[in-house]
């Protein structure tokens, strides 16, 4: 396991984040969903980004408010701590202290609007662009956007599947917790292999967040995910960009990922059927697949 690094960005945020392979191959920054350690869901796509025959330099981080990063207190009138731009300028600072001079970036749902507010951004440096469960709007829409409101089925699976141990110090009530949450979207039974890994990587991920009180405050990405996502970017971004969208998303209608292709000059879409709002292991090749295809737009 690659060794757990750490950057404070001028913001005064400490970032906790991980470097794979050699500093001389082409790099690939991967942005998480919302309340999503580097340590959830990313072990294997970091191992399928860089085949021995394309080997990248692949960056993965934990959110502010996840994992090791900086924990921020809740604000003691609902307000947003902070928002969805700050979130994007801990990405672009990662990629300023790492000396980046280009990149390829994947963000995954939440990550989506940190990803293209990046690729927007540094139009000269980011290479390509991937949009993985994600929607140009998030849940608040103008009438003008013509989408689908979002799908209430995410949010009910994942409120029956979020509970608080009555002994808040159960460390295995609480790893199970987070299990349940990681599970929480599939659309088939988990098999041995997928539920072994959600073990294995929620213990992780929870010792962690226990030790760095980032368990508690991860809900204030809720904060900074409410207002709606700044979709008026997504046609200032001039790298190859692919869009991946599930046809069975619990929380993002197709329509959503239709309109991330449609807003992106020459974007493509590729359309997992058999999935939700997830990311299990029978999808993992696909993604990644379409993913260094869109990569090697760029050349």
């Amino acid at each position: 396991m690659a060794e757990e690094l750490f950057v404070t960005l001028p913001s005064g945020c400490q970032i906790c984040y991980q470097v794979f392979g050699n500093r001389s191959d082409p790099a690939i920054l991967i942005i998480s969903g919302h309340g999503s350690a580097m340590t959830q869901k990313t072990d294997e796509i970091v191992r399928l980004l860089s085949p021995p025959d394309d080997p990248h330099f692949v960056i993965r981080y934990d959110h502010r408010d996840t994992g090791r990063s900086t924990s921020f207190s809740q604000s003691p009138d609902g307000e947003p701590v902070y928002t969805l731009k700050e979130m994007a300028d801990d990405a672009i600072g990662l990629a300023e202290h790492l000396a980046l001079d280009s990149f390829h970036v994947i963000g995954i749902s939440l990550g989506g609007p940190m990803a293209w507010q990046v690729a927007a951004r540094l139009p000269d440096r980011v290479r390509s662009l991937a949009l993985v469960l994600t929607s140009p709007t998030g849940r608040q829409l103008n009438p003008s956007d013509i989408l689908p409101p979002l799908h209430l089925e995410g949010q009910w699976l994942l409120g029956e599947a979020f509970s608080v141990p009555e002994d808040r110090d159960d460390h295995e009530a609480w790893i199970e917790t987070y299990m349940r949450l990681a599970l929480a979207l599939a659309t088939q039974p988990p098999t041995e292999a997928e539920i072994a890994e959600a073990r294995r990587e929620c213990e992780v991920t929870y010792h962690r967040e226990r030790e760095s009180g980032t368990m508690w405050t991860k809900f204030n990405h809720s904060g900074a995910s409410g207002p709606r996502w700044p979709r008026e970017l997504l046609k200032q971004v001039r790298c190859p960009t692919v869009v991946v969208h599930a046809a069975k998303d619990q929380v993002l209608p197709m329509g959503h990922g239709e309109a991330l292709r449609d807003d992106v000059e020459g974007a493509t879409l590729v359309v997992l059927e058999d999935c939700g709002h997830e990311l299990p292991h029978r999808v993992r090749h696909r993604v990644v697949d379409a993913i260094l295809t869109n990569a090697k737009r760029d050349k």
